[in-house]
This record gives C-alpha cells, structure tokens and sequence, in this order.
C-alpha cells in the first residue's frame, strides 16, 4: 500500500484516494492501518472513503435495499473509528471527505457526545473533542441534499466542509440541485 500511495502520487499524479470503509472487519481509524494513514497525512492526501454493509448487517430483513439504511451507518462507524480511535486527530493532515452528508452522524452526535464522556483515556485519543473533528471533515451532498439532512449537518460542520458530490450514475445531478 505504501509503494502503491507513492506511484500514484509521484507518477500517476493522483488528485486523492478512495479507499472502502473496512477492511476484514476493521474500519479505517484501526491501528493496523496507521501506517497507511501516516503516509497518507505526511503527504496532505485526500481520502474518500467509500461505505459498505458492515458484516455483521448485509444480510439484515428490513425491507429495503442494504444501501438504503447500511451505507450511511457504515460511513458514521468510519468516522466513529478514526475518532475514537485517535486517529482523526493523530493524522490531522488527510482531508477526509465523507458520502451521503456524514451518513447518521448528524442524528447521533448526542450519542458520540456521551461515548467521549465516559470512555477512558479518550483524551489521549481524541484530545481536542469529537465536535472538532466533525468540523474538520468534509462532506458530500450526494443523497444527503434535504432539508433535514442539510440542517443537520450545518449544525455539526460549516458549509465550507460541504462538497458537490451527485452519486452518478447511481443518482443524478438533478436531484443534488433540488436540494
């Protein structure tokens, strides 16, 4: 991964990174991908993370498609996990840009509130507070552009956090531009 992060940014001139939100189980803030992510911040890199249905979730009998309610669940574990895992603040150089307006994030941020409260050591990993990081992060718009989904994320980041992001082809651009 270190040799690949070097190509291409050195020769393919690469403009950022896509990587998916876990790993074998383990999502980006986990210390097994640290190196990765130093390399990643040494460099000012960009990274997208793209959501999956978490393992233990695919396979949930909702009613509805998988994406429909896991793919913004498994993007608030991603940034739960580079959070409380010290590493949003131990790499503060990658620019992290999250799908989907943050995913859940917004509606469980009491939650995440409480958890920085009670876990110990949690200063040590997350010294400047959760609601930092959320600030520092960036967000696309692509189905997350309703009202509600819009406030809800203004209350966490600035609108300068906030990317143009359409979900092509899976939706279109039309649909962004409503909301």
């Amino acid at each position: 991964s270190l040799a690949e992060i070097t190509y291409a940014l050195d020769t393919l001139k690469a403009e950022g990174f896509c990587l998916m939100t876990s790993y074998g189980g383990r999502y980006l803030g986990d210390p097994a991908f640290w190196p990765v992510l130093e390399e990643l911040n040494r460099r000012k890199a960009v990274v997208s993370p793209h959501q999956l249905a978490a393992q233990c979730c695919g396979e949930i009998p909702s009613g509805v498609s998988v994406g429909a309610i896991e793919y913004a669940v498994d993007t608030t574990r991603t940034m739960a996990s580079l959070m409380f895992h010290g590493a949003a603040a131990r790499y503060p150089d990658i620019k992290w840009i999250f799908s989907h307006s943050g995913g859940v994030t917004p509606f469980l941020l009491s939650r995440l509130h409480r958890d920085e409260t009670v876990q110990k050591g949690i200063k040590e990993k997350l010294p400047n507070g959760v609601d930092y990081e959320l600030r520092k992060f960036y967000y696309d718009m692509a189905q997350g552009n309703h009202p509600g989904a819009l406030d809800a994320l203004m209350y966490i980041a600035p609108v300068s956090q906030f990317l143009y992001g359409t979900d092509y082809p899976f939706r279109d651009g039309a649909e962004v531009n409503e909301g």
